[in-house]
């Protein structure tokens, strides 16, 4: 058994920024598949079906059945129109450079549909300052990339994460891009995306507020290929002003009217209005009252160089306080036909207003819809599915009116139907419109030890978790539908007790199960605890639970399945404990802020320290193997994988000369012939980072996954204690990776395997 806690590891280096052109030589090319290669090793996701924030989805205007989907910290997607499947297609992603996982903006280039750039990086915030950020560039749909560092900091999975597009391209003039930054103003390319300069002309050059520029935008009247678009339109919430220009970017003025709050997304129609919403706050989380704005085409507007007209207050329904306005489109076939979304309307929930007259007149589409999520049975959420919640994304075919879809905070919807309602029909929406979409943020994962209908129990970020009974279909319902975060999972030595914690509506939560996972029983919660969360171990003889939270409140112990709590003494807030697999009285935890080992000989009511000196680094990881009283495994990060068969006293290291990082250790069943259970590892050896395995207790590595699929930060990876060579990687973002190993054979003559 085993349990892990990430913490922060980011050096907070400041980023200058750079006056003159940027010319970076751009790195090597990354290559993105679904599929590995090079060592022959394929890795699945175990299906979950989307499960998070879909934040944009944008079209190609020439290319029938091309368009993109990004996420805010898992990657973005290519749509496969013949097997109605997206592609994942930054699954190269280091874990070094998990950072880049996160899309703050794309753009698809009209007059070569090949290229494609990609705007990425998670987070904008000072203290992410020692992570990159670049801008992403690929003449094959996003199968290879090049990518171009740059010196601001993008903010994917930051507020405003669902505004946009920031990153545009020009339709007439494909060499011409342009960037909205968050905190450095707007940036200018004029060779295709390889090199960029700030504009200095732009009004704002930047007031680090990470809210920044929202949207550019082009006028869709002007075409006069092979000429730069002259008529563009920035969105700035740093000043709650539009600004435009009608020269191609030599001068800029602000556009009157308006709402005079933050402006978050605006589209040009083609018959050249301008649409645009605007909030208090940028969302998602509450974006204060919202308004739809409509701005007349100018009087030379279709000449390409008119400024936009008078302004027109075309709101649907009345914001309030606590909700407000986010996704917006509008029909490129039909310039009058305009969508617009609600966002943080909780009661009643999401909806999506369309118009077919310029915003005159508006229907709830919610009204006249079916929602089907047989794809993604999660979704009725034991009861009724949603329309949707954050609502922060609608884009429409451009070859195909009837073909709408529009992200949740959970998932993709998608209609093949939608001028049904024009003649009082039903719309159908179907989840299966995100197939292939992966992106739940994994906490822990566990493979019971004894028989359970379960293969694998989940804990994941906003969904809380599942018993996942199959890998390859979408799971029938969470745990809890009050579950916000699942963060914990531990059994006993047979698998005869599973707890499991996090929170719900603010509030910690926690249960048990005695049947492998199939039913639950609640805690009774701890009165000491606020939000919760945390980690949890469970006795080997399941005589005692001990839950250390993460809201810095005291962690507890209990003897009676939760029903009531202790407070432990001596063990710091915040640190993982992990049981024993065979003393029922002990316990273990390092706190590795520190370096201190802390061990509890007496069922986890109190604990002491055992052992110093250890690495203090920023993510805590101790393994356990079954049967073996006080050994134990520990990733050191960059002090590599440590070892200990006398519960922590003392500690060699494995492989010192060839395992050099060490970020997540697991185990599962040893292989056919041998005795010793199978180590998992994400780390480094022999220099190259991957996920690794071992039949000989560290002598011998041999890696199981390819550069094609890294996936970023892994925080969790879990042998199967019943199944030889099935593994479980939890990634950050790109939900839950599988592999048989055993299935797929070792890898011809060991290819691959490292030695000491």
């Amino acid at each position: 058994m085993r349990t892990s806690k990430k913490r922060a590891i980011l050096a907070c280096t400041a980023a200058g920024l750079l006056a003159a052109p940027l010319a970076i030589a751009p790195s090597a090319s990354a290559t993105s598949s679904s599929a590995g290669s090079g060592n022959g090793y394929v890795w699945n996701n175990v299906n979950v079906g989307a499960g998070g924030f879909i934040t944009g989805v944008v079209y190609n205007p020439t290319q029938p059945g091309l368009a993109y989907l990004r996420t805010d910290i898992g990657g973005l997607y290519r749509w496969n129109a013949s097997s109605k499947t997206w592609i994942p297609l930054l699954d190269s992603t280091s874990f070094q450079n998990w950072n880049e996982l996160g899309v703050e903006s794309v753009a698809t280039d009209p007059i070569h549909p090949n290229v494609v750039w990609a705007a990425v990086g998670s987070y904008s915030e000072s203290w992410n300052n020692g992570q990159p950020s670049a801008i992403l560039r690929s003449d094959d749909y996003g199968r290879t990339w090049t990518s171009f560092s740059v010196p601001f900091e993008n903010g994917s999975n930051d507020q405003g994460r669902d505004s946009g597009e920031r990153l545009v391209v020009d339709p007439n003039d494909d060499n011409v891009l342009y960037f909205g930054t968050r905190n450095d103003g707007l940036w200018k390319s004029t060779d295709g995306g390889r090199t960029w300069a700030q504009d200095k002309s732009f009004p704002d050059l930047g007031s680090n507020s990470t809210n920044g520029l929202q949207f550019v935008t082009f006028d869709q009247t002007e075409k006069h290929r092979g000429t730069p678009t002259q008529h563009i339109v920035v969105g700035d919430a740093d000043d709650s002003t539009l600004y435009e220009t009608t020269d191609g970017g030599a001068t800029w003025t602000t556009v009157s009217g308006g709402a005079g709050t933050l402006p978050i997304k605006a589209q040009f129609s083609g018959d050249g209005s301008l649409y645009v919403v605007y909030d208090q706050y940028t969302g998602p989380y509450w974006m204060g009252t919202g308004k739809l704005y409509k701005f007349a085409a100018g009087t030379t507007s279709r000449h390409g160089n008119g400024a936009v007209g008078a302004a027109t207050d075309i709101t649907p329904e009345g914001s309030s306080a606590w909700w407000g306005y986010d996704g917006l489109a509008v029909d490129p076939s039909n310039p009058d036909t305009v969508y617009v979304s609600t966002n943080d309307r909780w009661s009643p929930v999401d909806t999506i207003y369309r118009s077919t007259d310029g915003g005159s007149t508006w229907a709830d589409v919610s009204a006249s819809t079916s929602l089907n999520v047989a794809s993604e049975p999660y979704l009725a959420w034991g009861a009724q599915p949603k329309f949707g919640w954050w609502i922060g994304t609608i884009a429409v075919d451009p070859f195909d009116s009837n073909h709408v879809v529009y992200g949740t905070g959970a998932t993709l919807y998608g209609t093949d139907n939608m001028g049904a309602l024009d003649s009082g029909g039903t719309v159908d929406f179907s989840s299966a419109a995100a197939k292939g979409v992966e992106e739940t943020s994994v906490k822990a994962l566990l493979v019971p030890n004894g028989p359970s209908d379960c293969k694998l129990i989940s804990a994941l970020g906003d969904l809380g978790g599942f018993c996942h009974t199959s890998l390859t279909q979408s799971p029938t319902d969470t745990f809890d539908a009050t579950y916000s975060t699942g963060s914990g999972i531990a059994q006993d030595a047979k698998g005869d007790l599973i707890a499991f914690v996090g929170e719900g509506n603010n509030e910690a939560m926690g249960q048990y199960s005695t049947d492998g996972g199939k039913t639950w029983t609640q805690f009774t919660m701890p009165s000491s605890m606020s939000w919760g969360q945390g980690q949890v171990a469970v006795a080997a003889d399941g005589s005692s639970i001990v839950w250390n939270p993460a809201d810095g409140t005291t962690p507890v112990y209990s003897t009676d399945r939760g029903q009531t709590w202790t407070a432990v003494s001596g063990l710091p807030t915040g640190v993982a404990p992990v049981a024993d697999p065979v003393n029922a009285k002990v316990y273990y935890a390092i706190d590795s802020s520190t370096g201190v080992l802390y061990r509890s000989t007496d069922g986890g009511e109190t604990f002491a320290s055992a052992a110093t000196g250890l690495s203090a680094v920023s993510n805590d990881q101790l393994q356990t193997i079954p049967g073996h009283a006080g050994e134990l495994y520990f990733a050191a990060q960059t002090g590599g994988l440590m070892h200990s068969t006398d519960g922590g006293t003392t500690w060699t290291q494995v492989d010192s000369a060839d395992v050099s990082a060490a970020y997540a250790v697991g185990e599962g069943a040893a292989a056919p012939g041998t005795h010793n259970q199978t180590l998992y590892l994400v780390g480094t050896v022999d220099s190259v980072t991957g996920f690794y395995m071992s039949t000989d207790l560290g002598k011998h590595w041999t890696k199981i996954n390819s550069d094609q699929q890294n996936f970023g930060w892994i925080p969790d990876i879990v042998g199967d204690p019943n199944h030889y060579g099935r593994v479980y990687v939890g990634t950050n973002g790109r939900g839950i990776e599988t592999i048989d190993v055993s299935a797929q054979g070792q890898n011809q003559n060991n290819q691959g395997q490292n030695q000491k």
